[in-house]
Parts: C-alpha cells; sequence; structure tokens
C-alpha cells in the first residue's frame, strides 16, 4: 500500500511540475503593433494598438515614439517633423512624407524605462505627410 502511494504521489508532482512549465511557456507577448491613423497629415495624434499571442489587445499601448528607425541617430540627424512622447506628431517647415514608429517590449512585464536598443522588441508604423 505504500508503495502504491508513493507512486501515487509521484505521478501528482509531475503532473504538477508539467502544468507549471507549460504556464511559463504559453506567457503573454507583444506579437504587432498597428498605430492609428495609418496616415496623417501636417499633424496628428497617433495611438498605438499592441496584439498579443494570448489574443488580447491594449490601446493605448505603452510606447517609444520615434520619428526615424528606432534607436537610429545620425551624427547631422535632421528633425522632419516633431513628435512627442506620447505620438502627437506636426510638420515643422520640411515637405515629404516620413515614418512615425512606435516601438514596445515584447515582454508586457518590462517597462519602457528599461528598454534598450538590444530589448525584444516590436515595432508599428504610420506616415506623416507634411506640405
Amino acid at each position: 500500500m505504500r508503495k502504491v502511494r508513493c507512486v501515487a504521489f509521484a505521478a501528482f508532482l509531475s503532473l504538477v511540475a508539467a502544468a507549471l512549465l507549460a504556464c511559463g511557456s504559453s506567457r503573454r507577448q507583444l506579437q504587432s503593433i498597428t498605430l492609428n491613423p495609418a496616415t496623417a497629415h501636417g499633424q496628428a495624434q497617433f495611438t498605438a494598438t499592441g496584439f498579443y499571442s494570448d489574443g488580447s489587445t491594449v490601446t493605448p499601448l505603452p510606447a517609444k515614439w520615434f520619428t526615424i528607425m528606432p534607436w537610429y541617430k545620425e551624427l547631422n540627424f535632421v528633425q522632419f517633423f516633431d513628435l512627442d512622447d506620447t505620438g502627437k506628431a506636426s510638420c515643422n517647415g520640411n515637405a515629404g512624407t516620413f515614418d512615425v514608429v512606435a516601438s514596445a517590449p515584447v515582454d508586457p512585464h518590462v517597462p519602457l524605462s528599461q528598454m534598450t536598443p538590444t530589448s525584444a522588441q516590436v515595432s508599428g508604423r504610420a506616415h506623416l505627410t507634411c506640405p
């Protein structure tokens, strides 16, 4: 009888361990970001929506906003338009169509303040046309 209890207890522990491992592997991750509006003229308040691996969405998604490719800076970088930390963009005298980029960490538990160029992240793009 004691042997049966030991086998049953070992089987129970194996099931608990398998369940815990399964929970860890199904952790929610950011898969994509869309920006709304997708295109704007002159000025706009862009909003990011994040789409997660569990099917959930977050709007507005906290994101870092960029006027060019994320984390890319040139020595003589020209600011083609103005963009603040909330996604509000406006033209500043330069004509053309420019990318608006929002990036956020893949892991929703990583705060934006800890996101670096090497962090696993997802980006979304929209366009601002300046006259």
